[in-house]
């Protein structure tokens, strides 16, 4: 049952707030839309702060502005820039801490109630803002009522027991999207298929925690691409997104110029070309 439940919050994560609403790489349902987002908020929160922290991450990816940049430590890219330290033993803390994203919400929240932080994400999130259900889900206190849910949830089902349970559901949801801050961004792990303006690389072997999103140097060059193992490789992302274009749930499925797509998808009409090519 762990492995299921967090299965499916990880591609809902992987496919919906990352291809689907970051990178607008296929289009679904509204149902299916909403389903993936419901879960994602589960274990990473907002998606107008998630989807719009990701993009400037695309924009000044490894330079000035990059909200969480390899440059400034392996650990600052994977968990310390939350709580902006470059401390390892507090990012280490901070990472194996299961719920201290949530508390980082709870924090953020509370500091737009009282006027000190303004919602910035919301900025490059104007498409999203048009959604009822994002900008519900980015009210103040929101996210943070929805990780009280889940606890009260698995209190009433296994008391101390099903704490633990959700406390190892969130550190493997965690880590498992922060890894491609830090891992897939350090020069001396994975390789660079084609060059590019970042230090994003293509990590195999990270692919089955991933989901496909470790092929992250193929990703930063087309980003806008529905398949991130575009050289070859495991990508459960894109095959999941396969399933629902064949079931007729997905559409216009952006692949760049030299990108294979299954023939059928292409008899269908379903594969929209986007700019950018192999080679």
């Amino acid at each position: 049952m762990f492995f299921i439940v967090a299965l499916v919050l990880s591609l809902s994560n992987t496919i919906g707030y990352h291809r689907l609403l970051s990178h607008r790489a296929f289009k679904t349902s509204p149902f299916v839309r909403s389903t993936f987002t419901l879960l994602a908020a589960l274990s990473a929160g907002s998606p107008l702060l998630w989807v719009g922290v990701h993009r400037i991450h695309h924009v000044f990816s490894d330079r000035p502005g990059d909200v969480h940049s390899t440059k400034d430590g392996f650990f600052y890219a994977h968990s310390g820039w939350l709580f902006n330290t470059k401390n390892p033993l507090l990012a280490i803390l901070l990472a194996v801490s299961g719920f201290g994203l949530q508390i980082r919400y709870l924090l953020t929240d509370l500091q737009r109630i009282t006027g000190k932080t303004l919602p910035f994400w919301r900025k490059t999130c104007r498409d999203l803002m048009r959604e009822p259900l994002m900008r519900t889900l980015d009210i103040p206190l929101v996210i943070p009522g929805l990780f009280a849910l889940q606890v009260a949830v698995a209190w009433w089902i296994g008391e101390w027991w099903g704490i633990a349970w959700l406390w190892a559901m969130h550190v493997v949801q965690n880590n498992a999207s922060w890894v491609v801050n830090s891992i897939c961004h350090w020069p001396s792990i994975g390789s660079a298929s084609k060059e590019s303006r970042d230090l994003s690389r293509d990590v195999p072997w990270l692919s089955w925690l991933t989901n496909g999103d470790s092929y992250h140097n193929s990703h930063h060059r087309f980003p806008g691409s529905a398949k991130h193992a575009a050289f070859g490789g495991m990508d459960l992302s894109w095959l999941v997104i396969c399933l629902l274009a064949r079931v007729g749930l997905a559409s216009e499925v952006k692949l760049p110029l030299g990108i294979e797509a299954p023939g059928w998808m292409s008899e269908r009409g379903l594969v929209l070309r986007v700019p950018g090519a192999v080679g």
